[in-house]
């Protein structure tokens, strides 16, 4: 014979047991105790003896109607014990395509994240969490796999429960002789009754109205997404009835739960006075404090699912208190008939033959009952990670996830390195730190992920994630990374390493100095100004003007040339330096000559003949120097205000007429001759004009019969 299933729903004010026996769940069995002394507060045991006492008068009642002794339990422990936390989390990641293995590790974080957040670490257990939002690259969206980006976040909505919870329950049965062969969470008891299988993929909201908190659970897509608490209930209303009416407070509940079906209420008050009231009156009494009720409840239900649910399914003995339905519709802006209580008398799957399973505070224990039925409550599965033991509440199945969250590991993903922002010429740079690498999980031996599926028994090695290293920057480093690099030049004759011009916070820097976060620095190529001897006294300057350029010469200190040219002090913090340069430093003797300053002008190029086969040059004119609007040498000393103007030579243009001139033959020596000129084996003239390398023929004949002139 099978044997029944003993319900036991310790609650706040009652203990409820139920027997529960056959296919058809019949129950053959039900009583009622409450607690004498306040043993328990907000669903949480808190004398465990003052409890286990009340529990073993229920126990000891149902064995007597049954006939038999219990040795089992079914049980829930309080929902209103959850806590509910949001958890935010971003990583950044190279550019690729989302995978369902990127959104879990991060789910892991977020969950962490909502752990810390309300500021529990030990004796808490994640019994569940759903996704509020994804986001990419700043983009919400509903699902980001396959979507392709480089920044991911997430925000879940994660719910814990004590420990100590679980361990008082347990702690209690142990006392009075009990095994629990199913727990499960109180609001999942009432929804396996309350809403019917097809009906929980809608979004709903259970709310269970005791006597001193009021429970919350919102379901969606067939699971529990999120649960809530008010610490408060009916007796906070039964409470104003004793204070306004003078009665005892089981007298309060009585005229309480008659609010709702009798015109006029008995008062029998402290003094054994009785008074015969309306309803609306103590209605009007109760009237504000149900409102707030109300009020809170619906602000708990909003804040948890982010809107309106579909329906307010009500259960627990304050749901029947007058005006609540109405308030929380007008509060929830929903029509009233989408607010309404659920009674065991419409649970089909039950029946009760006991004529005491009435009122919707029956709904947790029937829950229960059907719970152990079904085989669904919380299952404890025993796994290792890295080789510690760990239990973890099996709710809606386990995966690899909920192992390393119940072993309080926070995340998965090695964090990018600290990064450097800098300041460099006025500009805004950053330096980003490594990249970390990922934990590496092992299940069994074998590659696993976060969502592999876990049995009871299963070893998980859990290697952590490395962070990267944080971004680090040396000056020569970031002269690479500008393409400002060292020069070597020639310097007086000896090969010279010339680094860039640095400096961090205003204070001059080395190659091989590490620059520090948020620094300000100037960091430029080497300049001549950096060969200068920085203990030199300031420099005499004049200025002259040099081919209507003004120039700026230093009488004293260092006279530079670069390449063979002589730079004037302006120009020399200006002038980079370039690899191979050939740099002369010589002591300024105050003495300046203008070929210090331009060297020679340039003459004009001559030009080589060939005359009668003699080679004869045509020089081109020599270049020239004016100082000051007269003809000069340029050994001569330049002076402050010196205007200096060069010419160069003008090339050799020579003519055929020039020939004769440069030859030596007069006017006189061809009088009555003839002159035949050529060049190139060409007939010539007196204007015909020379080029380079030519041959000129030239012959005087004397005139005479049959000579003809020119």
């Amino acid at each position: 014979m099978e044997q029944p299933i003993f319900s036991l729903d310790i609650g706040t004010r009652t203990v409820i047991g139920l027997i529960a026996e056959g296919d058809d769940l019949s129950i053959t069995a039900a009583c009622t105790h409450e607690h004498v002394e306040r043993s328990m507060a907000d669903g949480q045991i808190h004398d465990v003896e003052k409890v286990a006492s009340v529990v073993r008068d229920v126990k000891k009642e149902l064995e007597e109607a049954i006939g038999h002794r219990l040795s089992k339990v079914a049980v829930a422990v309080a929902g209103r014990a959850l806590l509910t936390s949001r958890g935010n989390v971003t990583v950044e990641m190279p550019f690729h395509e989302i995978s369902r293995n990127d959104t879990i590790e991060l789910e892991l974080e977020a969950v962490t994240k909502a752990r810390m957040d309300i500021g529990i670490s030990e004796g808490f257990n994640c019994v569940g969490y759903s996704v509020v939002s994804y986001g990419l690259d700043g983009q919400s969206f509903l699902n980001p796999i396959d979507q392709k980006g480089r920044s991911l976040s997430v925000e879940v909505l994660a719910t814990f429960l004590p420990e100590a919870v679980v361990n008082s329950m347990f702690a209690v049965l142990k006392k009075v002789e009990l095994e629990a062969i199913s727990l499960t969470l109180e609001p999942i008891a009432a929804l396996n009754v309350a809403i019917p299988k097809d009906m929980r993929k809608l979004n709903l909201a259970l709310v269970d109205i005791g006597a001193g908190t009021s429970d919350i659970a919102i379901t969606a897509d067939g699971t529990v997404v999120g649960y809530g608490m008010v610490p408060e209930a009916g007796d906070e209303i039964t409470d104003i009835i004793c204070d306004n009416y003078l009665v005892d407070f089981s007298k309060a509940e009585m005229i309480k739960r008659s609010l709702i079906t009798e015109n006029s209420v008995k008062i029998e008050d402290i003094f054994g006075q009785t008074t015969e009231v309306d309803t609306s009156e103590v209605i009007g009494v109760i009237e504000g404090k149900v409102d707030d009720l109300a009020k809170h409840i619906a602000e708990v239900i909003l804040s948890i699912n982010e809107k309106t649910p579909r329906a307010i399914i009500c259960v627990g003995g304050g749901s029947q208190t007058v005006l609540i339905q109405e308030r929380l519709a007008h509060y929830l802006d929903v029509n009233p008939r989408r607010v309404g209580i659920r009674l065991p008398e419409v649970i089909e799957s039950i029946v009760d033959r006991t004529g005491k399973v009435t009122g919707a505070e029956m709904i947790t224990p029937l829950g229960i009952v059907q719970t152990a039925h079904t085989g669904s409550g919380i299952e404890f599965m025993d796994v290792t990670v890295n080789d510690t033991d760990v239990q973890i509440m099996n709710i809606n199945g386990l995966v690899v996830m909920d192992a390393l969250v119940a072993a309080k590991i926070e995340r998965v993903y090695g964090r990018l390195g600290r990064g450097l922002i800098l300041t460099v010429n006025s500009s805004s740079l950053t330096v980003k730190g490594e990249l970390g690498e990922n934990a590496r999980i092992l299940l069994n031996g074998k590659e696993a992920h976060l969502g592999d599926t876990l049995h009871k028994g299963d070893r998980i090695k859990f290697e952590y994630p490395k962070d990267g290293t944080d971004a680090h920057i040396l000056v020569s480093e970031l002269g690479d990374r500008l393409d400002i690099l060292p020069v070597d030049i020639i310097l007086d004759g000896k090969q010279t390493r010339v680094e860039p011009h640095v400096t961090i916070n205003g204070r001059s820097a080395l190659g091989d100095q590490a620059i520090p976060d948020r620094a300000d620095v100037i960091i430029r190529a080497s300049s001549l100004s950096d060969l200068m001897d920085p203990g030199v006294e300031e420099c005499g300057e004049i200025v002259v003007t040099v081919n209507r350029s003004i120039r700026h010469l230093t009488t004293t200190g260092k006279r530079v040339l670069i390449n063979g040219t002589y730079i004037d002090s302006i120009d020399i913090s200006n002038h980079d330096l370039k690899d191979g340069d050939r740099v002369q430093m010589t002591e300024n003797d105050a003495d300046l000559r203008i070929h210090d300053l331009i060297g020679c002008p340039e003459n004009g190029k001559d030009m080589k003949v060939y005359v009668n086969d003699q080679e004869v040059i045509f020089s081109g004119k020599r270049g020239t120097v004016i100082l000051n609007g007269k003809e000069t040498s340029v050994s001569d000393s330049v002076h402050n205000g010196d205007v200096i103007i060069t010419k160069n030579g003008i090339d050799a243009d020579p003519k055929m007429s020039d020939v004769l001139e440069y030859i030596g033959i007069r006017r006189e020596d061809i009088v009555g001759k003839i002159i035949r000129m050529y060049l190139d084996g060409a007939p010539a003239k007196f204007t015909t004009e020379l080029t380079e390398g030519c041959s000129i023929s030239i012959d005087l004949v004397t005139r005479g019969p049959g000579n003809g002139s020119e």
